[in-house]
């Protein structure tokens, strides 16, 4: 019996789940990706590997920041809709519902692929449904999808842990080949003199050609948005943010180890091939490159080669896998937004999973990878994923601003600080040169995919008016709202403390005390106050509370806390009344003895002053104890 949108989702993922899912997703793509760069790209693949690899980090690390401030199933969209209104959510969720449903069509064909290297015999498999003949690629690829949707009915549980088993397997794997190629078959000589083979000189039918190019330089930037396909399926992580265990913590290390692992083995990869053979014998075994690479070992090919197709068809299938797990969480977020029917939103209470959404993407998905068309899965799995890492990379930066007062658990950096008003602004450069690079991608996926161009622009479109239709016929809503942001709010808010120092107060029990009893979302303002009426030499004072108050800032610093000081000087009762209700603090911190009775035995003119502010702000104290 299935809920109604009453059911939850449940938090069952850990850390190497949550990095499974995007390993799985992403680590995968190099299987696939590999020779289909390489038929455009030519010798110069490496340069497109890693002008993308470049792109990627940029999307993982705002992923990295994003996903557990705003931890909700949806990823991008859940952060438009917190950015912009309800029709800018959809369009961000749209793209990328695209982007998983060719995620699950394209690797289910890719394992289909090596499959058929594995098990030749499967090769001339076909079946006739009148004039259509379906091929061996796409019926494998159908069974692939027909067995996922019946493992993700039944939890995420399961699915995570098979995911966790399967790329833990899949590293070995994958680190031996890098190993055992850089040993046996690499040549440094003949990698160099390939990168210099920039673009395939021969045409190709798919590519529409700009004039003002050669058709090396046409199919080289073809080729670069086609090693984008290398880097797609980090947001799976943010995707089960609503299922991840302690996501402010597990989701920043999840997705900054992907950043990490996925570019080197991309990269490790692409220079094994071109160090060990030409270009061209990659690009014609497009539907198992690698596996085609490692039979070419002098030592352990062909039994590795086995090996390499059965890793390669089990993390393919964990990617496709992935691709299903994002688009029935994507869909059932937009179901409980209001963006798409509630329907997708019904979660099977038993199993805790959007059931409707599982099966009714997944037969979508069997449906796509029946024709076995690689290079078009391919093309149009760019072109939802560039669209909806725009708008990714905007809403970041868009939101460091507009909600400065977020609790980030982790923050982009270095940051680019502009003024202009008054107001300072911060831009993440790394989110700043990933947007650029994207937006540079998905122009020339625009300009050089015809088809890719028109399926693309034409799904967006029918997204849009169908939207448009639903929200005011069946809704009666407005198409543009911000009414449903209520529903994405951030998982907690920085807030502001002034702690009061007592003038000539050990830097080390500052520090100690604050350490061990707040979290890094707060950000600390250390203030001393100087009383002119009960010191003598009011100078020497202030001095004496500054050095106090930097070396406790630094302690704080070291320890991760955002941590200023100030010294001033006049009535105690004048600046804490400013403080507590003018300068913009949340709460105002006094650190106390560690027991009553110390405290009335060696109470002074500091403690009676303290206590008159604890009457006055009552809310608006917080009481600390000293450790020592």
């Amino acid at each position: 019996m299935e809920a109604s949108g009453g059911g939850r989702l449940k938090r069952e993922i850990g850390w190497f789940s949550a990095f499974s899912m995007g390993f799985g997703d992403v680590g995968a793509d190099v299987f696939i990706a590999l020779g289909v760069t390489m038929l455009y790209a030519g010798g110069a693949a490496f340069f497109a590997f890693a002008i993308t690899a470049i792109a990627y980090v940029a999307i993982s690390l705002a992923y990295a920041e994003l996903a557990p401030a705003y931890p909700y199933a949806g990823g991008v969209q859940s952060y438009a809709l917190r950015t912009w209104n309800s029709l800018g959510s959809f369009i961000a969720g749209w793209a990328i519902l695209l982007d998983y449903m060719l995620c699950l069509s394209l690797f289910a064909t890719a394992a289909a692929g090596y499959v058929k290297f594995l098990i030749p015999g499967v090769e001339g498999m076909a079946l006739q449904l009148g004039s259509l003949t379906l091929r061996s690629l796409g019926l494998i690829a159908a069974l692939i999808v027909i067995l996922l949707i019946a493992v993700n009915y039944f939890g995420v549980k399961y699915s995570a842990e098979m995911n966790a088993g399967i790329v833990a397997l899949g590293l070995v794997v994958q680190s031996l080949v890098v190993i055992v190629g850089f040993l046996t078959v690499f040549s440094f000589e003949r990698l160099v003199s390939q990168l210099t083979v920039i673009g395939n000189p021969e045409p190709q039918g798919e590519v529409s050609y700009l004039p003002v190019l050669s058709i090396s330089e046409n199919n080289f930037l073809y080729g670069l948005t086609i090693a984008m396909a290398s880097y797609i399926g980090v947001e799976s992580i943010a995707q089960a943010a609503e299922e991840t265990r302690m996501p402010h913590r597990w989701i920043p290390r999840a997705t900054l180890l992907c950043a990490v692992m996925v570019p080197l083995f991309v990269l490790l990869y692409s220079s094994i091939a071109l160090g060990a053979t030409d270009w061209r014998n990659i690009a014609a075994a497009l539907e198992n490159p690698v596996a085609s690479l490692v039979s070419r070992y002098p030592i352990l090919g062909p039994e590795l080669a086995l090996l390499v197709s059965f890793t390669a068809i089990i993390l393919c299938i964990v990617s496709s896998n992935t691709g299903l797990i994002g688009i029935s969480r994507l869909a059932a977020s937009m179901g409980k937004l209001g963006l798409m029917p509630h329907w997708f939103y019904a979660i099977h209470k038993r199993y805790g999973t959007p059931t409707k959404a599982i099966i009714f993407f997944g037969i979508i998905g069997l449906f796509l990878t029946l024709p076995g068309d690689i290079p078009l899965l391919a093309s149009l799995y760019n072109f939802g994923a560039s669209l909806s890492y725009i708008i990714l990379l905007l809403s970041l930066i868009i939101l460091r601003n507009k909600e400065p007062h977020v609790y980030r658990p982790w923050k982009n950096r270095p940051i680019l600080r502009l003024r202009r008003n008054g107001r300072i602004y911060e831009i993440p450069l790394p989110s700043l040169i990933g947007l650029l690079l994207i937006s540079a991608i998905f122009s020339l996926f625009l300009l050089l995919h015809d088809l890719g161009r028109i399926l693309g622009i034409t799904w967006m479109v029918i997204g849009v008016i169908v939207f448009s239709v639903f929200r005011r016929i069946y809704l009666k809503k407005p198409v543009i709202s911000v009414e449903e942001q209520a529903l994405v709010i951030p998982a907690g808010y920085r807030m502001r403390l002034t702690v009061l120092v007592k003038p000539g107060e050990d830097s080390r029990v500052v520090e100690e005390v604050l350490r061990h009893s707040l979290d890094k979302r707060f950000s600390i303002k250390l203030l001393s106050i100087i009383d002119p009426e009960t010191e003598e030499d009011v100078e020497r004072a202030r001095l004496e509370a500054e050095s106090s108050l930097e070396e406790a800032r630094k302690l704080l610093a070291s320890s991760g806390f955002e941590t200023e000081y100030e010294v001033k000087t006049g009535s105690y009762e004048e600046v804490v009344d400013w403080e507590a209700e003018k300068s913009g603090s949340d709460f105002i911190v006094i650190l106390v003895r560690r027991t009553e009775k110390a405290a009335m035995e060696k109470e002074s003119l500091f403690d009676i002053k303290v206590h008159s502010i604890l009457t006055k702000y009552p809310a608006r104290i917080i009481r600390l104890r000293k450790l020592a």
